[in-house]
């Protein structure tokens, strides 16, 4: 583990702290928790441009990484990104 793993790790879990969990105001259960996070991390991945990233989302990204070393053109397929639109509905 390196300085700067962590300290991507820790601004990702301050970043879901301050998304997710600091503005519902109430505890939730942990039913509740699982179930926001795995939303949460769908529209981190899937739907949220990040400015570090070049205002791309880390799938765009990763699908431009994987395309660049063998040409892919679709890393995902459709089962997949139907689950994460379901999800975000």
């Amino acid at each position: 583990r390196s300085p700067k793993t962590n300290a991507h790790v820790e601004r990702f879990i301050q970043t879901v702290e301050k998304e997710l969990w600091m503005i519902e105001g109430t505890e939730p259960t942990v039913d509740e928790m699982n179930r926001k996070l795995f939303r949460y991390l769908s529209f981190y991945n899937f739907v949220r441009p990040h400015q570090g990233l070049g205002y791309k989302t880390p799938v765009e990204k990763f699908e431009e990484y994987i395309k660049k070393l063998q040409g892919v053109h679709h890393v995902l397929n459709e089962n997949t990104i139907l689950t994460i639109t379901n999800i975000r509905d």
